[in-house]
């Protein structure tokens, strides 16, 4: 099979769209206005019928894949990734907007240090209901950040296995960054704001989601399963969750948030999130990200790390 992507191989963006054309030459533009560095766009198309295919063609600057029909996000990408030679890649959604030169930043930082396997773009609705949020992301059960949008290299991303395809759509973002954690990378964020989220609509009721878009599929529970090895906490992880108690204190956590400088995000993701270090925003004051993800060793060789295999190789 020939590769499919002719302008780059350096970074190439993948970007999935339907019937979302206005929006869609926003995150094209953007990426372009945006970057310095060598990339290509690749724009997947599930059959759109509003214009977006005539558009795709008459762009020189833009590599289009006519899927005729939607295949479910996490196919419709592995399907183009598959034919994709790069050294960097990432992903991005129609309703996104590229800011900040968050992909130059994104490979600098994985040039930079061979540790860090992905760097997830900070992202932040700019409407629908979570524009007062400081930016999305959610914990996992796990303690996991989401990365709505990362960068990564091709190659770890192959080594993973590209999206998890039990997926239909939802939690193919939080269950990749897992992944990256499990074969042994460090998942970063960038401290800049640089993926504007239009948000469409908002619906939180899980059970509609499984019965509409994942076709009846619980996804929350794929990742629980795959992921149940990190269920049981480890001995040096007890002085982080005794020390975060501690911090809950009525007004004591807003003085040490402000006193740090961190919003409310970032004050969840450092008390609550697991494998980020109480003096994250301490060692990574001169840094443009933050909220570094990195699981210890005596977690990733426990028996049913379904990457395990993979630790040799990224150490």
């Amino acid at each position: 099979m020939s590769k499919i992507n002719t302008h780059s191989d350096y970074l190439v963006v993948l970007v999935g769209t339907y019937n979302r054309l206005e929006l869609l030459k926003k995150v094209i533009d953007s990426i372009h206005a945006q970057t310095r560095c060598s990339h290509e766009i690749i724009v997947i198309d599930g059959g759109s019928t509003d214009g977006t295919v005539a558009y795709l063609r008459s762009r020189q600057d833009v590599t289009p894949v006519f899927q005729g029909k939607l295949l479910g996000a996490s196919r419709a990408y592995n399907e183009v990734w598959r034919q994709v030679e790069s050294k960097y890649t990432c992903w991005l959604s129609d309703d996104t907007e590229l800011a900040n030169g968050g992909l130059d930043l994104a490979v600098q930082l994985l040039e930079k240090d061979p540790k860090i396997g992905m760097v997830g773009l900070k992202t932040k609705d700019v409407m629908g209901p979570w524009t007062d949020r400081p930016y999305t992301g959610a914990l996992s059960e796990y303690g996991i950040l989401n990365c709505n949008h990362g960068v990564l290299s091709m190659k770890l991303l192959r080594s993973v296995g590209y999206f998890n395809q039990d997926y239909n759509t939802y939690l193919i973002d939080p269950d990749l960054a897992a992944s990256v954690l499990c074969a042994g990378k460090k998942v970063v964020m960038t401290k800049d704001i640089c993926v504007q989220h239009h948000r469409e609509w908002a619906d939180e009721n899980w059970e509609n989601k499984v019965q509409g878009t994942m076709n009846g599929i619980d996804h929350h529970k794929i990742y629980l399963d795959k992921f149940n090895f990190m269920q049981k906490r480890a001995l040096s992880e007890r002085p982080k969750k005794w020390i975060s108690r501690a911090m809950s204190i009525p007004l004591l956590d807003a003085i040490l948030m402000k006193w740090m400088g961190l919003n409310a995000r970032d004050w969840l993701n450092l008390t609550k999130g697991r494998f980020i270090s109480l003096m994250d925003v301490f060692q990574n004051v001169r840094n443009p990200y933050h909220n570094v993800q990195c699981i210890p060793q005596s977690v990733l060789k426990r028996e049913h790390n379904p990457y395990k295999h993979l630790l040799q190789e990224n150490v």
